[in-house]
């Protein structure tokens, strides 16, 4: 699995030739249910004229010499002038005495095909003949016509469904277009302010040292700089995301060292509200392929919701682990929980959104680390349990031979 991410623009084209193929499909089935109704409808008719021709032609016989136009008559020994002496013997065979009605069926031979309708006129069996050449090379040139009629149908099917497919997807790119813009502005916004933070943390820092400041305060500013420094990443990788030439670098990422990262960056907010944050891995390292910026957001987001939801005294695990093809980074807390039945609905933007601890939330954490997992060719779950709530985010690992991979650097 390469985790490459599609583009926008290649999923609104395969949305537009999904359209189109569906549209061309439904038209031209419908194109070609009508010429199929016509054509039945067209060869019953005439099967039913060629009867109807027949049984007038009985209806009204007087003598052999005047039968109507295309029919033979044969009235005792008698039959009309041009009648095939090749039919002669089928037609004795059909004639009998005992004819109360008008039967018609047809007869086949090298010569062709006629149809033979046999009755009573004044007590004497008439027979009227009509031969069928005529009426099939008719019904072969309506047949071609009717193919040709679909070959030109399945064509404007095929225009019609390219034309549907385009106006569909319109609406979907012009808003991707808008999304990419917006994006990149506020990306673009939010540079100019964080160079400056983090330039400012910078110097507050090395003041900090140069004037002797405590350890716990030096501590602080550099995490200051660090945090300034993962937000410029932040910022980039949405600024990468907008541009639609630039596909997102997938590299390994070490998902131990990650997770040790994370909870430094979230002890301070763990410390404020009094619960208890516990690093641990069940491996020295875990490498994972993906995109170090969108899977630390994916993590840190994940930790803040088990920290939001975690009541004072309370603890907050991360745990990293290898099964099979797959590295699992999960984060558990010992809150309240959540429903199996609720698991959708929390991964959905808004939707779990409120006050919790005075600030407002919307519901976009744990959307977030669903769309990253998704797009690394992940997923995220709800592990059921006793005991508050575990997600993990589960992500493809890299070959047991990948070596001491670095999640990041704060250079």
């Amino acid at each position: 699995m390469s985790g490459r991410p599609i583009g926008d623009e290649v999923l609104v084209r395969r949305a537009a030739r999904g359209v189109a193929v569906q549209a061309a499909a439904l038209v031209a089935a419908a194109m070609l249910l009508l010429i199929a109704l016509v054509t039945v409808v067209m060869v019953r008719g005439q099967a039913g004229a060629e009867d109807d021709l027949l049984r007038s032609a009985i209806a009204t016989a007087d003598d052999v010499g005047d039968p109507p136009a295309g029919t033979w008559l044969v009235m005792g020994g008698s039959a009309s002038p041009g009648l095939p002496d090749d039919l002669k013997a089928d037609l004795a065979a059909l004639r009998t005495d005992a004819v109360v009605k008008v039967d018609v069926t047809t007869i086949e031979d090298d010569d062709g095909a006629y149809r033979i309708a046999t009755g009573l006129v004044k007590g004497r069996p008439v027979q009227a003949v009509l031969d069928l050449a005529s009426a099939r090379k008719e019904r072969v040139r309506m047949l071609q016509a009717m193919g040709l009629a679909a070959v030109l149908a399945l064509i404007l099917a095929g225009l019609l469904g390219v034309l549907i497919g385009r106006r569909a997807v319109r609406p979907l790119a012009q808003a991707l277009t808008l999304q990419r813009a917006f994006v990149a502005n506020a990306g673009h916004e939010l540079r100019t302010p964080l160079t400056l933070l983090s330039t400012r943390a910078q110097l507050l820092g090395r003041a900090l040292h140069r004037d002797g400041a405590s350890e716990q305060v030096i501590d602080d500013a550099d995490g200051v700089i660090r945090d300034t420094r993962r937000l410029t990443g932040i910022v980039d990788d949405l600024l990468a995301a907008a541009d639609p030439r630039r596909s997102e670098a997938h590299e390994p990422v070490d998902l131990v060292s990650l997770a040790h990262e994370v909870a430094d960056a979230a002890s301070a907010h763990a410390e404020q509200v009094g619960v208890r944050l516990l690093p641990a891995a069940d491996r020295d390292s875990a490498p994972a392929l993906g995109s170090v910026t969108a899977i630390r957001r994916a993590a840190i987001a994940l930790v803040d919701n088990a920290i939001d939801h975690t009541p004072r005294g309370g603890e907050v695990r991360i745990t990293v682990r290898r099964h099979r093809r797959d590295v699992i980074l999960s984060v558990s807390d010992t809150g309240p929980g959540l429903a199996p039945e609720a698991a959708q609905r929390v991964l959905r933007r808004f939707d779990s959104g409120g006050q919790r601890r005075g600030r407002a939330h919307y519901g976009l954490g744990l959307a977030l680390a669903h769309d990253v997992a998704n797009r690394l060719g992940g997923q995220l779950r709800l592990v059921p349990g006793d005991v508050g709530a575990t997600f993990e985010l589960v992500l493809p690992a890299l070959p047991e031979t990948t070596k001491n991979p670095q999640a990041s650097s704060d250079a």
